[in-house]
């Protein structure tokens, strides 16, 4: 009997810790009735519903839910478009508010997050809206009372920021805080440094965001700066950029949801960079921060990485490119290799694809319009139909061109050259070392061989 009533008392225990973990967020909205509303979260650039409810005849609405909630902004969208912002650290807290002015009459109860935001959120923009009409009148003294007033609130923030050290609320007004830049510092010639902005720039520009709290992440003050701060840099080599990338991942903390996003983000935008050879960095990254660190990813993740890295890291600008053999129209086997020039284009297409049914005869023209540099076109198809094939030579002129099929099937021509669209280009010198790659135009490519 005492067992089964301990076995009973167990169950009973862990089904209030179970419950206990889970979230509710209460509040009675006046003046609401009968209106569905979305618990959404942030992240990146967009919101996702998190919960939805309907809102009873007297404005009360409940979320609620079993598992606990990221940490993070949420965003509570009711009827008539409106919506208001909730700082997700404490999991159950009530509020209330009018509907006729919801960001003015919100109270919360049990978040005291939401209270510091909201404290600061309500006098900053009554603020913005005296700065407003202040700006219109053109009168001196309104100008110095709207600049004054201007300077209160820069102030504000900072003793905000500074009296709350550490809450979350803290930390999402002071990632939108600008970095105040020092005097440059003098040259040996005694000259002021002309370049100081911009090395203060690279240096402390997330000095205000906190990159150990990944609570950042489902919020809207992240990604911006993160894509914001990596465009600015895209101008940098390859080397100086890695020495970059590896300074802010050191930021976040090792095997945390923050390594995983930033370095997920900073891998995408290198992949998909415009600038020519950027695939150095993306290699970098995937090498350094998913095959060797990876407590951060999941087995299937870090398998499918080493195997595009396999082949990625012998395609990098100033890398020899893999040999590629494959049978010519006369059922020869050819070889890139084999190809003596001073420049070799590997031209490697699709027949169904439109781009490369109009790019085609304007390389056959810039091939023969420049003969005289030794260029030739070493041409790989994708698919093994033999009459597509030479239906495709003949129709768009590129009888010049050595062109070749892979009719074994055996050459994977996505994953051993990275061909992930058509037409994929590589420019090699004579020694078969890569110069120039990617989806390029005639200029670039000739920018490229005659520079």
């Amino acid at each position: 009997m005492l067992k089964q009533l301990l076995i009973i008392l167990f169950f009973c225990l862990l089904n209030s810790i179970i419950h206990a973990q889970g979230y509710k967020i209460d509040g009675r909205i006046k003046g609401l009735k009968d209106s569905t509303c979305y618990l959404t979260y942030y992240y990146e650039n967009q919101n996702f519903v998190q919960d939805s409810t309907i809102a009873s005849s007297d404005g009360t609405i409940v979320f609620e839910g079993k598992k606990l909630l990221k940490g993070g902004m949420y965003n509570v969208m009711i009827g008539n478009w409106q919506s208001f912002d909730l700082l997700i650290t404490e999991q159950k807290f009530s509020f209330e508010a009018n509907i006729k002015d919801i960001f003015n009459t919100l109270k919360f109860f049990g978040s005291r997050e939401n209270d510091l935001f909201y404290s600061y959120q309500q006098k900053s923009i009554k603020d913005a809206l005296k700065i407003a009409e202040l700006s219109k009148k053109p009168d001196n003294l309104s100008v110095n009372q709207m600049y004054g007033l201007q300077y209160e609130s820069e102030q504000y923030k900072k003793k905000f920021i500074k009296a709350f050290e550490g809450t979350f609320a803290s930390k999402i007004i002071k990632s939108t805080l600008a970095s105040d830049i020092p005097p440059a510092p003098k040259m040996a010639n005694g000259e002021e440094d002309p370049l100081w902005g911009n090395k203060f720039f690279v240096e402390h520009y997330f000095d205000n965001i906190d990159l150990t709290d990944d609570r950042l992440i489902n919020t809207p003050f992240l990604y911006q700066p993160v894509k914001y701060y990596f465009d600015q840099l895209e101008f940098l080599p390859n080397d100086s950029l890695n020495i970059l990338v590896d300074k802010f991942l050191n930021k976040s903390r090792k095997t945390s949801p923050m390594r995983k996003y930033l370095v997920s983000k900073l891998a995408n935008q290198a992949e998909i960079s415009k600038v020519m050879g950027r695939d150095a960095v993306y290699a970098h990254i995937l090498n350094k921060y998913y095959i060797n660190d990876p407590l951060l990813w999941d087995t299937t993740t870090v398998r499918l990485v080493k195997e595009r890295y396999k082949y990625l890291k012998n395609l990098l600008i100033d890398s020899k490119i893999p040999n590629l053999k494959a049978t010519d129209v006369n059922g020869k086997e050819k070889s890139l290799y084999e190809v003596k020039s001073a420049y070799t284009i590997l031209y490697i297409y699709a027949a169904d694809c439109a781009h490369c049914k109009s790019f085609t005869p304007q390389l056959v023209k810039f091939v023969q319009e420049n003969k005289a540099k030794g260029i030739e076109v070493f041409a790989p198809i994708f698919g093994n139909n033999q009459e597509t094939w030479k239906g495709f030579i003949k129709e768009f002129g590129s009888e010049s061109f050595l062109n070749v099929i892979d009719k074994t099937g055996k050459i994977n021509l996505y994953q051993e050259f990275d061909a992930q669209f058509t037409p994929t280009i590589y420019i090699l010198d004579k020694d078969k070392k890569i110069i120039g790659k990617g989806n390029m135009n005639i200029d670039t490519m000739r920018e490229i061989i005659f520079q």
